[in-house]
């Protein structure tokens, strides 16, 4: 089973105080607006339990504010406002999201309760899941491990902040296990240890991506990324590049976002990988 908790609301507001010059999100913190069981507000997921075998697995995600079904129950096919990516599968690791050639079976849906099946997947793969409000269009992201997880590289934590403009958005990813620089810093570019998703609903996508180039099982992200430092224990990023800013490829405040790491020791998309949830919070206007 894969559990994940995120603080009270009162926690995060706490910290957000203390840190007025500089407004952060971390992944531990979402900060949610309740919402009733047919209405709007930010969804909040509280944990994602895993069950099931390899090629079969079933997904129970508990969280409030997730909103109704905008299809009749029980449902086989894709919806518009629930993925489940699995990063070991690129490039075709999108599941039940409008258009993927991968369905999901949909169980139930309240706005306390999500329940998904038939995710064909394998222990130990990175897992993205997203969900928006149907009516408020807002957007939560939860990130984990199909069990048992794989080791190495395991993410801790990944905390945002404000460089002036949100194309200069500086992130920090601390863990363990992700092995030596790939690349001579400072590198603006892809690599393909490193991606970045943001779950912003834009023009009929669940989001876009930014720094990975997946081993090249899939096309490299158009947004890159300014790598300014990379150890075994901490990733740091200082903004994007590329074709940030055209079409849907811009952050925003309150966009879900997950980050996922594979080690540099890696050889494939296959090979041991973690993934992360995020929240970006931040007040600077203009993107």
């Amino acid at each position: 089973m894969v559990r994940m908790r995120a603080r009270s609301n009162a926690a995060i507001l706490a910290g957000l105080a203390l840190a007025a010059t500089t407004v952060f999100a971390t992944v531990s913190g979402i900060l949610a607006t309740p919402a009733g069981a047919a209405g709007g507000g930010r969804p909040l997921i509280h944990a994602v339990s895993v069950s099931g075998s390899a090629g079969d697995y079933t997904l129970t995600v508990e969280g409030h504010g997730l909103g109704g079904s905008t299809v009749t129950l029980p449902y086989t096919g894709d919806v518009g406002n629930f993925r489940v990516e699995d990063e070991a599968q690129a490039p075709d690791g999108e599941w039940g999201f409008t258009a993927d050639d991968h369905v999901l079976r949909y169980l139930v849906w309240k706005t306390n309760e999500i329940e998904v099946t038939g995710l064909g997947a394998t222990p130990g793969d990175a897992l993205v899941v997203a969900e928006w409000n149907a009516v408020s269009g807002q957007g939560v992201t939860w990130a984990g491990n199909v069990p048992p997880a794989p080791g190495p590289p395991s993410i801790r934590s990944v905390a945002f902040s404000s460089l002036g403009t949100p194309v200069a958005l500086r992130m920090v990813v601390k863990g363990d296990g992700f092995g030596a620089a790939p690349v001579s810093l400072p590198y603006v570019g892809d690599v393909p240890y490193l991606s970045f998703w943001d779950g912003v609903r834009c023009d009929g996508a669940s989001g876009f991506s930014a720094g990975g180039t997946y081993f090249g099982q899939a096309p490299a992200d158009a947004v890159t990324l300014r790598i300014a430092t990379w150890t075994d224990t901490k990733i740091v990023t200082m903004g994007f590049r590329g074709s940030y800013g055209s079409g849907c490829a811009r952050v925003r405040s309150g966009d879900p976002v997950a980050v996922t790491v594979w080690s540099t020791t890696d050889t494939a998309v296959t090979g041991p990988q973690t993934a992360k949830r995020a929240l970006i919070l931040y007040g600077i206007p203009g993107n």
